[in-house]
């Protein structure tokens, strides 16, 4: 299946090329934690995760077509 994946800030080291949004092949049932990897983000690293514009959970699976939304988390006041 095909997921859209979106990353930002530091994040953007891990996609093809540092491109922002980029079309990723995974295997039927995969979950976020499967993007992480496919990606090669170490597990160390923070990040918040969406699914199509809402919070996600790493084992959350993915359908096709589901765009995934990576980004560190935010802080400051």
């Amino acid at each position: 299946m095909k997921v859209r994946v979106a990353l930002f800030a530091n994040l953007r080291d891990y996609a093809p090329a540092g491109a922002t949004s980029h079309e990723l092949t995974l295997a039927d049932g995969a979950t976020v934690a499967d993007v992480l990897a496919a990606l090669g983000i170490p597990p160390a690293i923070e990040a918040v995760l969406l699914v199509n514009g809402r919070r996600a959970q790493a084992g959350m699976r993915l359908h096709g077509d589901d765009e995934v939304t990576l980004f560190p988390p935010m802080e400051g006041g």
